[in-house]
């Protein structure tokens, strides 16, 4: 890690679609973005990052949703599920800023356990449904 990220984006794996990519690199910067804030200890700047982030995610999960089902993903089911239980994850620490401001909670979500899960979810979920989906436009 340098300087005050939580990840970089040499980090992150590339899959086979490049919007993807931009996306993940997009919601990176964002992370990034109130981790810096929160070492600043900037609540205003937290809250709003916060609610992009979310919005970000939001829209990032329902683009990669629409996508399997328009291709017809075989494993819809198990990716949309984690998406479920990301932004369901997302929305709680979210929350729990909005009425606390509890920086502890949210630090070692932005620090541990948000990277954690998008590096595994990137290098598994994404890595396979980036190749399927680019080779079913190359198909079409």
């Amino acid at each position: 890690m340098k300087g005050s990220n939580v990840l970089e984006y040499e980090d992150i794996p590339q899959v086979a679609m490049d919007a993807m990519n931009d996306v993940h690199r997009e919601e990176l910067e964002i992370v990034n973005a109130i981790h810096s804030a929160i070492i600043a200890e900037n609540e205003v700047e937290i809250s709003q990052l916060c609610q992009q982030w979310l919005e970000h995610t939001k829209a990032h999960f329902d683009k990669e949703n629409s996508m399997m089902e328009k291709y017809g993903f075989p494993a819809y089911h198990c990716h949309h599920g984690e998406h479920v239980e990301a932004l369901q994850g997302l929305e709680s620490i979210i929350e729990d800023w909005n009425e606390g401001h509890d920086i502890q909670s949210l630090t070692a979500y932005v620090k541990d356990t948000w990277p954690q899960w998008y590096i595994s979810h990137i290098s598994t979920m994404d890595m396979v449904t980036s190749a399927f989906i680019k080779q079913s436009m190359l198909n079409e």
